[in-house]
């Protein structure tokens, strides 16, 4: 990917809990205005396993982005640079006692991971991602193959089977291209690591196999890292209200006075 930044289009309140919580919000795939991207072709309801935050790469603004995901008065476009998110020093030491996992290789004391390892334990989830420092980042394929918009995931015979939740959340109908999405993809297994047993495991796996498991969230929050939040820029909607500007104005000197505030390039143009 040849650009730094990405953007993302959204409205004041959800500005408001970025800026106040440093955060940016993931939500699964069962809640997008997309209704195929739930949906693969052997398992029902799978679309609640996978986690997304939808930004895009041009920088020119679009003026049906700003109208479907932010609104041309009360709006804002984020702009940030890729693979934003903190990366966490987890003392193995600490974890090893909240579990009877064994974790690390016993070589060293810490353990890198995106999200706080500590959060897996306390919440009760899984995702394959956590301990994976590469980017999360996907660029939306956009296509008509029904086997692509309707993956097979299920890879079974006689005595086990494995779920290829990879594939969930790359490809879009070609009816979305005008989004020309990138996008940030984790998976979430609901599996209780202080409890964890084989037994427990293939009761999930194959709850989720035949439609049954359910995801005790629908979003997951993650932090932003302290340099990318400082170089923050957000732009304003076209015909921004003088009140709309204002409380941006508030947020920004508040929450992250370091950001970068900017008028839009499409302002007393439409």
């Amino acid at each position: 990917m040849g650009t730094e930044y990405l953007y993302h289009y959204t409205n004041i309140e959800s500005l408001a809990l970025i800026l106040k919580n440093q955060t940016i919000r993931f939500n699964s795939l069962d809640r997008m205005d997309d209704l195929q991207e739930k949906e693969s072709a052997d398992i029902k309801n799978i679309g609640q396993f996978c986690f997304i935050t939808s930004w895009t790469s041009e920088s020119l603004e679009s003026i049906p982005m700003w109208n479907m995901y932010a609104s041309l008065t009360q709006g804002v476009r984020i702009k940030l640079r890729k693979d934003p998110f903190k990366i966490y020093d987890n003392d193995i030491s600490e974890l090893a006692m909240s579990s009877n996992l064994q974790i690390g290789n016993g070589s060293s004391t810490s353990i890198k991971s995106i999200m706080p390892i500590k959060d897996l334990f306390e919440k009760g989830f899984f995702s394959v991602q956590a301990l994976n420092l590469d980017s999360l980042l996907c660029e939306v394929q956009y296509t008509t193959d029904n086997e692509k918009l309707y993956p097979h995931l299920l890879q079974d015979n006689v005595e086990q089977f494995s779920i290829a939740l990879q594939k969930l959340g790359r490809y879009k109908n070609v009816h979305w291209e005008f989004q020309k999405e990138w996008r940030y993809i984790l998976n979430f297994i609901p599996l209780d690591l202080k409890k964890i047993s084989l037994v427990q495991f293939n009761q999930i796996a194959n709850g989720i196999r035949i439609g049954q498991a359910k995801q005790p969230f629908s979003y997951y929050d993650m932090v932003i890292d302290d340099g990318a939040f400082s170089d923050m820029e957000i732009t304003l909607s076209p015909r921004i209200s003088a009140g709309s500007r204002a409380i941006v104005e508030t947020l920004v000197q508040r929450f992250n006075p370091a950001a970068k505030m900017t008028d839009s390039t499409l302002k007393d143009l439409i």
